[in-house]
């Protein structure tokens, strides 16, 4: 009898792999699409778009962003004013990087609320590009930011984080109109080691460890880090919002910056469905991942596909400095895990210099502690 159940088990388990086809989504394979990234804000600064090409579906590069050098950029508002920018670094840039892909805005600009800008590409092979028109609307400033700390008791065994601190933001939304909010943010730590590097011989490898030559902060960006959030249910209240939660690895200062923009409805639904696809597990139940299409499209074949986005906001921008140094628990510090001991650490003498780029600065940040 067990026999028997056992023999009906295996067939129904085989008869459900046998329906399992591998989904083939049927798109061409051949063809390199333009990725146009830029989000402009109110913020007086340099501003920065991004071009590359994508790896074409099935592809079996070894790298999937091609950069695109010698492309036109130009930014237009409804009142006739343009911005040029530029990707060459030997005019443009301090910081040193290869042509293509970082184009900066000739000057520092900022956006103004109530404005509408349109961003105009043109390629190398003289493909036209352009944005929908996008209009600039104000966001609140963030009332109150709100630090919990969170104990963890980790097994024994297990070396990790005994705590986290949650980071969270208190918003008075605009009454009487929509409203779409989007957040990322960022950290600035102070390091200690400037150059890591591997010295291959015979008998094996050597790595070692440079210092800094002097004082070296270092800006560490959460790229697929972003928090959504639209009116629909909130209109004119206030909201709760939580953002990151900080890991307790040190007791020095976190140094945190939290930028909070106003988008549109469309940019919200682009950036909603990016960040839906981007927790997609490969699962049996996943949504089918699909193209996003953006708000860019070519002028003279509207068939091409196009993708990325040209948002425009108003940006608040908030630091918050986090106390680590608590009386208990005490950390579990990662300094060992950074820097292992089969590190050969090289002497002040032979320090190496903390050079200047879009990470990396000689001078501290603004309200550092």
């Amino acid at each position: 009898m067990k026999y028997k159940i056992h023999l009906a088990f295996a067939l129904i388990l085989f008869g459900i792999n046998a329906c399992v086809e591998p989904f083939d989504p049927k798109l061409n394979s051949d063809v390199r699409r333009l990725v146009i990234e830029s989000q402009l804000t109110t913020k007086l600064d340099y501003q920065y778009v991004y071009l590359t090409y994508d790896a074409p579906y099935n592809s079996d590069a070894s790298v999937f962003k091609d950069y695109v050098a010698d492309a036109k950029v130009t930014l237009k508002d409804n009142l006739g004013n343009e911005y040029a920018f530029f990707d060459d670094p030997s005019q443009n840039n301090s910081v040193k990087l290869p042509r293509g892909y970082n184009y900066r805005s000739v000057d520092k600009i900022q956006l103004v609320v109530g404005r509408t800008y349109q961003l105009f590409v043109e390629t190398f092979d003289k493909k036209k590009y352009e944005s929908s028109p996008e209009k600039v609307t104000a966001v609140p400033k963030i009332e109150k930011v709100s630090i919990e700390f969170k104990e963890i008791i980790p097994p024994a065994y297990l070396k990790t984080e005994r705590g986290e601190f949650r980071v969270s933001v208190n918003v008075k939304d605009t009454p009487g109109e929509k409203n779409y909010y989007k957040w990322d943010w960022y950290h600035v730590k102070k390091i200690d080691w400037c150059r890591e590097y591997t010295v291959a011989t015979a008998a094996g490898t050597t790595s070692y460890v440079q210092p800094c030559c002097q004082d070296c902060y270092e800006k560490v960006v959460c790229t697929n880090c972003l928090e959504l959030e639209n009116d629909r249910l909130i209109d004119g209240n206030s909201f709760n919002r939580s953002l990151i939660k900080v890991p307790y690895d040190n007791t020095n200062n976190y140094y945190l910056v939290i930028n909070q923009y106003s988008i549109n409805e469309n940019a919200y639904k682009f950036w909603n469905t990016v960040k839906e696809q981007s927790k997609a597990s490969g699962g049996l139940f996943d949504p089918t991942p699909k193209s996003i299409r953006g708000n860019f499209k070519n002028t003279n074949n509207a068939a091409e596909e196009v993708l990325g986005y040209f948002t425009v906001s108003d940006v608040h921008e908030e630091i918050v400095i986090i106390d680590r140094n608590l009386s208990s628990p005490k950390p579990f510090l990662y300094d060992d895990l950074y820097q292992p001991p089969w590190w050969i650490r090289l002497p002040p003498s032979q320090c190496f210099a903390c050079n200047e780029s879009f990470t990396r600065s000689k001078f501290p940040p603004k309200g550092w502690k």
